[in-house]
C-alpha cells in the first residue's frame, strides 16, 4: 500500500474541511422567498410582508449588534456608531435623490436650452453674414 507524502495529505483535509466549511455556509433567502414562506404557512401578503421587513430589521440589528469592537469601548457605543453610520448613508442618498430635478423641471431646462441655443444659432448667422459680405461702394 503505498502512502502519499505528509504535505499531499494535509492539503487533501484541508481542502476537505474548506469544502465542508462552504456547504455548511446557507444563502440568505431573499423577501420574495420569505414572503412565499409565510405565505405557505396560512399569512396573507400583507401579513407576510410585515413579518419579513421585521425579520430582515431584527436580522440586521443582531448582526450590527454582534461584532464587538476590539477598542475596549462597550457594546452600546460601537452600535450606536454603527447606527449612526447607516443612517448618515440613508440621509445621503435620500439627498441625492432628493437633488435630481423632476420630469417637469428637466422639461423645462431643455425647452429653455433649446430656445437659447437657437438664439445662438441665428445671431452667429447674423455675425457671419454681416463679416462676410463684401462693402457696398
Amino acid at each position: 500500500m503505498e502512502q502519499s507524502p505528509p504535505g499531499e495529505r494535509m492539503g487533501d483535509n484541508q481542502s476537505k474541511q474548506n469544502d465542508n466549511k462552504k456547504r455548511s455556509r446557507r444563502r440568505m433567502p431573499s423577501p420574495g422567498e420569505l414572503v412565499s414562506h409565510y405565505e405557505k404557512q396560512g399569512m396573507e401578503t400583507q401579513e407576510a410582508s410585515l413579518k419579513v421587513i421585521g425579520d430582515l430589521q431584527g436580522a440586521l440589528f443582531r448582526m450590527i449588534t454582534a461584532k464587538r469592537n476590539r477598542d475596549g469601548k462597550s457594546p452600546e457605543d460601537v452600535t450606536s456608531a454603527k447606527l449612526d453610520a447607516i443612517h448618515s448613508r440613508l440621509v445621503q442618498l435620500e439627498m441625492k435623490v432628493d437633488s435630481k430635478p423632476s420630469y417637469p423641471q428637466a422639461l423645462a431646462v431643455g425647452v429653455a436650452s433649446a430656445g437659447i441655443w437657437n438664439g445662438v444659432v441665428r445671431l452667429w448667422d447674423t455675425v457671419r453674414q454681416a463679416t462676410s459680405s463684401s462693402p457696398s461702394s
